[in-house]
């Protein structure tokens, strides 16, 4: 039989493998095992006792076995269908054999092999290959090792803390905090590669406290027999409560597990304080062009035309079979350059800056992109529009037009910058209203408008509002804005911060959006002055950290007899008797702050003859 078009048959276990299967299907799974004191084969741990009264016999696990299942909770494992093949993707520094197989035939073979360009690759290949465009771009670019990382390069660059913890296999406890897709679960499953420690992903969204527990424990049993460490990476972590996230701290205490949490809130106010004292705190940034996200893209993209060329050889005809393998033959240089050339640089910018650093959106808006172009490519219809009065316009001329060719609609084929926009659809701005963007967002519009900026304050504004924040929130602030840094400078930018606040009350969004950028700009360029904010500041910490003066018997009220009698109100002098403008000797702060001044005694900077400012 055919060993590249037939699947493998299958046997009936018998003796010791018919045992081994048995055994691993009624016990812990694969990630149990662990190594014989005596001989250092892979053993289930229930079956070690038995391994060693039998004199190191029976139950053994091959070291490529053990190898294959050490990270085996994260993979589904298929009888026909070679998961590591799932993860030779190409790129840089990236081989795929079954792809190269695809376009390796030469003009002078056979009829049969011309007839069957994708022959080469057995079934089993075959699935391999369908399972791999099943799954997510971004999954399949996912890079493997540190120097395919892209960005965070004070991280894992060269002589990155990180870096150099991974290497050296020393990773401490640490919570990876970072928004979406810049590379949080990637570098977990690098340390995973590169471990020799035992390695178990979990998810706070899929995973409760009991599954939690049970894998502490089992990584305390493996630790106790075999002195092996277990790396535990728990994604989302601050999904778990604060009490939940208790059950880490006796493990991570006594290093009986190496915690690796990932997060995109901030872990200050989401993470147990006790934990965070245990944990090292690393902060990922978001991608940009500068970290080498065009290079990501461009990976992702030939790991994506390759199926294209995939599916199109299949529809080919000879001749166009051999003018592609004429063009490319086994050059992966030459076909990498060829899938370059099929974006353009504008559409590469564009996923760029809409996916705002977050690389997994922008590797599946480009997906979705280009597969847009394959239903191009490997349709029938395209050559005459996709609709019914397309084809009634042509009707005429379709006898005279030749259809084109799959290889020249796959050589006309381009990703554009519109392209990639109308797949964004909108601009994918990361923001959440309760989240560390609201708050550095409002906190950049507020310092803008104190600073006088009016264009950065309307860019802040606008990030805010398109991202969909609620417009009476930032109505709110700005009402605050208008006395806090304004103030007496200014007195008509409180009523218009009012009248704003109401105008998005009467008509929102979007109508509001103008009533806002309005009240901006006019806060933004008016004068400036925090004399009342600073002197209510003074009075709060009197108040606050002094004595409770009490309030002299003569500005006290006296509505009853009694009050009077006891000389409340005796000595007030009424203002208004006096004449205009004539300074009314009457003190109305206690004898405690008689000379205390609050208002005007804000502090103000002065240049130094070093150049520098100083308060």
């Amino acid at each position: 039989m055919n060993s590249f078009s037939s699947p493998k048959a299958k046997r009936p276990a018998t003796g010791s493998n018919a045992l081994q299967r048995q055994g691993s299907s009624l016990t812990q799974p694969a990630s149990s095992l662990v190594p014989c004191p005596i001989c250092g084969k892979s053993i289930a741990e229930w079956f070690v006792n038995n391994h060693l009264d039998n004199e190191c016999t029976g139950m053994e696990s091959s070291q490529q076995t053990s190898g294959k299942r050490k990270h085996g909770d994260t993979v589904d494992d298929f009888d026909d269908i070679d998961g590591a093949a799932l993860f030779q993707d190409s790129g840089d520094n990236y081989t795929d054999t079954n792809h190269r197989d695809s376009y390796s035939a030469s003009s002078a073979t056979s009829n049969q092999q011309q007839h069957q360009p994708i022959s080469f690759q057995s079934r089993k290949d075959k699935a391999n290959a369908a399972v791999q465009r099943s799954m997510p771009l971004a999954e399949r670019a996912r890079p493997v090792s540190l120097d395919d990382f892209i960005g965070q390069k004070e991280l894992v660059g060269p002589g990155g803390i990180l870096r150099a913890l991974v290497l050296q296999d020393t990773v401490p406890s640490i919570i990876l905090w970072g928004p979406c897709g810049v590379g949080k679960t990637t570098l977990a499953r690098i340390i995973a590669h590169t471990t020799k420690a035992q390695f178990k992903e979990m998810g706070a969204t899929t995973h409760g406290v009991a599954d939690v527990r049970k894998a502490f424990e089992d990584a305390k049993n493996l630790f106790q027999f075999s002195r092996q460490r277990t790396i535990i990476f728990l994604d989302e972590i601050h999904r778990f409560t604060k009490s939940q996230q208790d059950i880490f701290l006796p493990f991570v205490e006594r290093g009986t597990i190496t915690l690796i949490g990932a997060t995109t809130e901030n872990p200050s106010f989401r993470v147990n304080s006790a934990l965070l004292s245990r944990c090292r705190v690393l902060t990922l940034e978001k991608l940009s062009l500068k970290d080498g996200m065009d290079k990501m893209i461009r990976r992702a993209a030939r790991i994506k035309w390759r199926d294209i060329l995939d599916m199109a050889c299949a529809q080919m005809t000879e001749t166009e079979l051999a003018t592609l393998n004429s063009t490319f033959g086994q050059n992966d240089q030459t076909l990498d350059e060829w899938v370059d050339a099929k974006i353009e640089p504008g559409a590469i910018k564009w996923l760029i800056d809409l996916s705002d650093g977050d690389g997994r959106s922008a590797i599946n808006t480009l997906e979705i992109g280009i597969q847009g172009l394959s239903t191009t490519i490997l349709s029938d219809d395209t050559q005459y529009g996709n609709n019914q009065k397309d084809r009634e316009d042509q009707e005429d001329q379709v006898e005279e037009k030749q259809p084109l060719g799959v290889l020249e609609k796959l050589d006309t084929a381009k990703l554009t910058g519109e392209a990639v926009k109308t797949a964004f659809q909108k601009t994918h701005l990361q923001y959440d209203r309760q989240g560390d963007e609201h708050y550095n967002l409002i906190s950049a519009l507020h310092k803008s408008v104190r600073g006088g900026d009016a264009d950065a304050a309307l860019y802040w504004l606008g990030r805010m509002l398109v991202s969909g924040e609620e417009p009476l929130y930032i109505a709110r602030r700005l009402i605050r804005m208008a006395s806090e840094d304004i103030g007496m400078a200014d007195s008509a930018a409180l009523p218009l911060a009012v009248s704003t606040y109401q105008a998005c009350q009467m008509i929102g969004m979007p109508e509001c959006d103008v009533n806002l950028a309005h009240c901006v700009a006019y806060m933004a360029k008016a004068k400036k002055s925090v004399d009342v904010y600073y002197a209510y500041g003074q009075v709060k910490q009197t108040v606050s950290e002094e004595f409770a003066y009490p309030v002299p018997i003569h500005l006290r009220n006296a509505p009853t007899t009694l009050m009077k009698d006891l000389g409340y109100g005796d000595g007030y002098k009424y203002n208004p008797l006096y004449p205009e403008g004539t300074k009314v000797d009457q003190e109305y702060l206690p004898k405690g702050l008689k000379k205390r001044k609050f208002l005007g005694e804000a502090p103000v900077m002065t240049l130094g003859e070093d150049g520098e400012w100083h308060m």
